[in-house]
């Protein structure tokens, strides 16, 4: 939830219903909404990436996170202060992928999600990017890495090297 909030349960615990109904509690809100539901299907190699609306961020082991009940108020996934703000992202992570930030004026970054710290639950984070005066966070993507470009220069070199082992 956007009060850094999170709630772990088994998706054993939600019964399945007709398109009409208006579906069960997943956490107790108080004042806050939900920012995003990600299911983890293995808590000790997934790890969980939440990202604040002041550009603060970390990883925390899916693990960490202890088994509750839906309709629970859930356990602190991230310390929010007036410094970091508010959750404006949650996402099971796991695997090699960059991460893209976006913010309200447009501004974005990617970042190595391995540059990422991993961190205890009830940490507030460290900052992923500098905002100024009152921008905020406002998309948080996860892309595939980038491959390095094959440039002119790096062809005409593995040119030259396939060139001497011939010669040789």
């Amino acid at each position: 939830a956007s009060n850094g909030r999170a709630v772990h349960f088994y998706e054993k615990e939600i019964r399945s219903m007709g398109r009409n109904t208006s579906g069960v509690k997943g956490i107790e809100l108080d004042d806050a909404f939900v920012i995003g539901c990600e299911i983890v299907s293995d808590a000790n190699l997934e790890q969980i990436l939440v990202i604040t609306e002041n550009g603060y961020g970390k990883k925390t082991t899916a693990s960490e996170y202890r088994l509750t009940h839906r309709g629970s108020k859930g356990v602190k996934a991230l310390n929010t202060t007036e410094k970091n703000g508010n959750l404006v992202s949650l996402r099971s992570v796991n695997g090699d992928y960059d991460l893209m930030i976006i913010t309200d004026s447009g501004i974005m970054i990617r970042i190595d999600l391995n540059q990422i710290s991993t961190l205890k639950r009830a940490t507030q984070g460290v900052r992923l990017i500098n905002l100024k005066d009152n921008q905020k966070v406002s998309t948080v993507a996860l892309v595939n890495k980038e491959k390095e470009e094959i440039t002119q220069e790096m062809f005409e070199n593995n040119d030259e090297n396939k060139q001497e082992s011939l010669e040789n």
